[in-house]
């Protein structure tokens, strides 16, 4: 598939937040695209630490991989390498001790787009005008939901919507959810996003505004919707429109060979022209007369196609004349003088 990837972003401290804890990041490289969206946790100082420690191991990780790699594996390795950076960070201060983020990450290698979570960050697909959730949180009330203790409803204003049940630097070992990776198709749109967003904006809110937008339009209205709806939380919105590539206009090329021929043909036919009006092309066979005024004055310049003079070649031809006619005075110059010098023998 021949398509291009635009990428639009938007990070906000929010209305409540003295601090934003959120990170985010987007990078390209041998190993494909990457799109990484962090939310810390931990204190004031904690979390902004956190996320951003998450997203540079991230980076750093796939920058050293190559291209030879199994996506699923090295988005796995990735993120158990960040978890590792965390909990060493957080045993270096006891301001740190309790810091943690959630991650969410896509890959985009080979046309598929390769997802991954832990935590309550979310990532979004829309297709055919359908907004999908590929991600599934890990939290609290989606644990209840899974269990119907309450429903889907009620976990949007559960009191304790905002317990997550994974995150980096909570356990030794990181225990990512990878959805199926699925190939990508033109008019794909991909929302990755903090919880500061989906606590305002709702499913259709977010499908309408990327799908009247570009990325990076959409990346700022929906911060600034969740803005206007209270922002009690950092948000952070990372959004990929998969747009068709505009194939080479080959129709273009053939209009210019086309242009190109025609001029060429005109500026032959210009040419023959000319030089059949000068006379320097006889096709009838029979001797070509020139004839000129007493004073040896060229005809009045022609101009070819290209706008050119064509005076060079009248020029030519009248200097050829002009050394004939030289030659006929000095043998007629020859002639008389050997006639007085006879008339003088025989008077002698």
């Amino acid at each position: 598939m021949n398509y291009s990837l635009e990428i639009g972003n938007f990070s906000d401290i929010g209305k409540a937040r003295e601090i934003n804890e959120d990170y985010f990041g987007t990078f390209s490289g041998s190993y494909g695209r990457l799109l990484i969206v962090c939310d810390g946790m931990g204190g004031h100082e904690g979390g902004e630490i956190a996320s951003r420690l998450a997203v540079e191991t991230i980076r750093n990780y796939f920058e050293n991989l190559g291209t030879d790699f199994n996506p699923d594996e090295g988005i796995k390795n990735a993120i158990q390498k960040a978890n590792e950076v965390i909990i060493a960070a957080a045993k270096t201060k006891i301001e740190l001790s309790e810091m943690g983020s959630t991650v969410v990450l896509v890959l985009v290698k080979d046309g598929y787009a390769y997802a991954a979570n832990l935590g309550d960050s979310r990532i979004y697909r829309i297709r055919n005008g359908e907004i999908q959730q590929i991600t599934t949180d890990h939290s609290l009330v989606q644990q209840m939901v899974d269990s119907n203790v309450i429903s889907p409803e009620e976990a949007k204003t559960h009191p304790k919507k905002n317990i997550i049940t994974k995150a980096l630097g909570i356990d030794e070992i990181a225990k990512p959810e990878l959805p199926e990776p699925f190939q990508l198709m033109v008019n794909d749109c991909l929302i990755l996003c903090t919880d500061g967003l989906t606590n305002h904006v709702n499913n259709n809110e977010i499908r309408e505004i990327c799908a009247s937008n570009n990325s990076q339009d959409a990346a700022e209205q929906l911060v600034d919707l969740a803005n206007e709806r209270g922002g009690t939380d950092n948000i952070t919105v990372q959004v990929m429109k998969v747009l068709e590539k505009a194939a080479p206009a080959e129709h273009t090329n053939k209009k210019s060979n086309i242009v190109s021929y025609t001029i060429l043909l005109i500026s032959i036919a210009a040419l023959v022209f000319i030089l059949f009006s000068l006379d320097v092309i006889n096709l009838s066979g029979n001797p070509v007369t020139k004839q000129f005024d007493s004073g040896n004055t060229p005809s009045p310049a022609k101009f070819d196609s290209s706008g050119k003079t064509a005076t060079g070649v009248i020029n030519e031809v009248t200097n050829n004349d002009k050394t004939d006619s030289n030659l006929v005075k000095e043998d007629s110059t020859k002639i008389n003088n050997e006639e007085e010098q006879q008339n003088e023998n025989n008077s002698e």
